[in-house]
């Protein structure tokens, strides 16, 4: 999400290590924790499903179709959804995926120092 965010290009090969460890995270979500449950944790929503569908959100803010071709992974989505509400799920990810938006305006000496920080952490 940092580099979309902030207009940063990333080698080619960080990204693809980046994305397929993503996808080794999202397959354990699918087949370890979810299984055949509705839930994480079994037939009703927990805290575990709400700080996980925060996490897998973030990947969509940069861009990234996390749950094409994950039924699983998409129907888990939309229980959690419907569970809080919708209107409290957009809330809730309205940071996360209006992220760029905030970015462009933002203070440019704001920007700049955050973005010199936050590279030295991840670049």
């Amino acid at each position: 999400m940092i580099p979309e965010v902030l207009h940063v290009e990333v080698p080619k090969e960080k990204m693809e290590a980046a994305v397929e460890e993503l996808s080794g995270s999202l397959k354990l979500l699918e087949e370890k924790f979810l299984q055949d449950r509705p839930f994480i944790a079994g037939g009703h929503i927990s805290l575990a499903d709400l700080v996980a569908i925060v996490e897998v959100m973030q990947p969509v803010a940069a861009g990234l179709d996390v749950f094409g071709g994950r039924p699983k992974l998409n129907a888990w989505r939309d229980r959690v959804q419907a569970a809080i509400g919708k209107e409290l799920f957009d809330e809730v990810h309205q940071n996360i995926l209006g992220s760029q938006e905030t970015v462009k305006v933002m203070d440019g000496s704001k920007l700049e120092f955050s973005k010199a920080k936050i590279l030295k952490f991840f670049m």
